[in-house]
């Protein structure tokens, strides 16, 4: 693995080479020096304010996520007399995650490997009537330092829906099936769904609201459907208004009610994995402005600002585990869930040579009392996956690749840098501050194995660089290297720097 950096960097520089060779191959004749220059100085020349706009991109194809991409004409076969697309992907990724306790002398280092395969198949069932299907195949190789090496496989049913569109005529849709949640800034969700839900857009506008409840295992893997998912009922919902070209509301609402039967007291379960020892009820209520202005001279200004208000009640449930290993159901407490987030930033693109860019960002999620009858600490929805696009080409998590934490009891200053190396490719750097607004034991959904001790807020720095080549229509390259640095609130002789790097590879076809 400590060859990794060397040999992405080789490909990277291999690669780019490549793409400007067959650039100045395709060069019908040189440019002289001044047009050089002047590009090089202007690189966004005015247009001609007299030229009608170019046509908007079209939207991509329902269920496609926002990294992901597909052939613009996609293989086909005829089945029964109908048109059948069929498109997958295949991507890799190997992450080296070194020191993730915190501890130098704990040597815990770790290699994982992952390869996931996904095929796909879109068709029309009549004009109104579309029908996509896709199977995903996921392995993965995880080598710990002082233990064997593992691998496991498994299957899993992606998306399987059908779309009814235009019904009656209208400007509604039902769609039906395991259906793609998706918001561009995925903070409040990026996940499949088992729902059923209705779609409607018209000027300036587009509501998109269901009901969603998990009826299957997702994977091969599983014995069945994850005990924190099991009998949770979910109604979701985003209303957007276009108020003007390139700027938005977005209006963000979710219900979850856990109806999964209580374990009685004095029951045990087979291992840790199978117990279920929350059962929550609570509602997410927000608001999103966003929006980019656009100078004549080619500079971009863009902002968000996301915010959200939890309420809720929550069922908790004890478990200790028996001298055989199983774990016993112990008595159930019920406590009031309350909490608020938001999420706010800018990013500036300049008129320069490789389009720099600067970034800023300040998120917090509120801390407070965690007892037995109150839990004042916001909680993201669950669904979240916290990844978004600043300048670059390719989406990161804005919250840190290697910390990945949650928005709860947490506070997030953002600051980054970025180019454009080519037309489709970019090197970005991220630094990050987190600090507690409650010093607490824990870091809701953080990847370290260390925890704080709860007698500091100031849990660290983190810094990121996102190297992303997608100059080919089906494959790209991506480098990922992240440094952790901890801060006061971990105990002294867990304080050595975290580091994770990741060479990740992606085929589209």
């Amino acid at each position: 693995m400590n060859r990794l950096p060397g040999l992405a960097l080789l490909c990277v520089a291999a690669l780019s080479c490549g793409v400007t060779g067959q650039a100045q191959a395709q060069t019908a004749a040189p440019i002289d020096r001044a047009t050089r220059l002047a590009l090089f100085f202007d690189p966004f020349p005015k247009a001609d304010p007299k030229a009608p706009p170019p046509p908007p991109p079209p939207p991509p194809p329902e269920g496609q996520r926002i990294d992901e991409r597909r052939p613009e004409q996609p293989f086909s076969v005829d089945a029964f007399g109908r048109p059948v697309q069929v498109t997958g992907s295949w991507e890799y990724t190997d992450e080296k995650r070194g020191n993730f306790d915190l501890n130098r002398a704990a040597a815990r280092d770790r290699r994982v490997r992952e390869h996931e395969v996904k095929l796909e198949a879109r068709t029309r069932l009549a004009p109104d009537t579309e029908l996509f299907l896709q199977a995903v195949g996921l392995h993965e190789t995880r080598r710990t330092q002082g233990s064997a090496t593992t691998r496991s496989k498994a299957l899993e049913r992606g998306q399987t829906w059908v779309k009814f569109e235009r019904l009656r005529g209208s400007r509604w849709a039902l769609q039906a099936g395991r259906v793609a949640l998706i918001e561009r800034r995925a903070w409040w969700w990026d996940d499949d769904l088992d729902a059923v839900r209705m779609l409607g857009s018209g000027d300036g506008w587009r509501l998109d609201t269901g009901l969603a409840r998990e009826l299957l295992r997702v994977s091969s893997a599983d014995r069945g459907i994850e005990p924190a998912r099991r009998g949770v009922t979910r109604w979701f919902g985003q209303a957007t208004w276009r108020t003007a070209p390139r700027h938005a509301f977005d209006l963000f609402w979710l219900a979850a009610h856990d109806a999964s039967p209580r374990p009685a007291d004095g029951s045990s379960v087979i291992d840790e994995d199978a117990t279920d020892p929350s059962d929550l009820n609570a509602r997410w209520f927000g608001l999103r402005a966003s929006g980019e202005w656009r100078h004549g001279s080619g500079t971009r200004l863009g902002y968000w600002a996301d915010t959200a208000v939890l309420r809720g009640r929550e069922s908790l449930t004890d478990y200790n585990e028996a001298a055989n290993g199983s774990f016993v159901a112990g008595s159930t407490a019920t406590r009031r869930v309350r909490g608020h987030a938001f999420d706010v930033g800018t990013v500036l693109v300049l008129p320069l040579a490789l389009r720099p860019s600067i970034s800023a960002g300040y998120a917090r999620g509120s801390g407070g009392e965690r007892s037995a009858t109150l839990d004042a600490n916001f909680r993201q929805t669950g669904l979240q996956e916290n990844k978004a696009r600043l300048a670059g080409v390719k989406r990161l998590r804005i919250y840190g690749e290697l910390l990945q934490p949650e928005l709860s009891n947490l506070e997030v200053r953002s600051l980054s840098a970025g180019v454009r190396l080519l037309d489709n490719s970019s090197l970005e750097l991220i630094g990050y501050r987190y600090r507690q607004p409650v010093p607490s034991t824990s870091i809701p959904g953080a990847r370290l194995s260390a925890d704080p001790l709860g007698v500091s807020g100031d849990i660290g720095r983190e810094i990121d660089v996102l190297l992303a080549l997608r100059e080919w229509k089906h494959f790209e390259l991506t480098l990922r290297w992240s440094r952790f640095t901890p801060g006061a609130a971990f105990a002294e002789d867990q304080r050595d720097p975290a580091q994770a790097i990741e060479l990740g590879a992606s085929l589209n076809f």
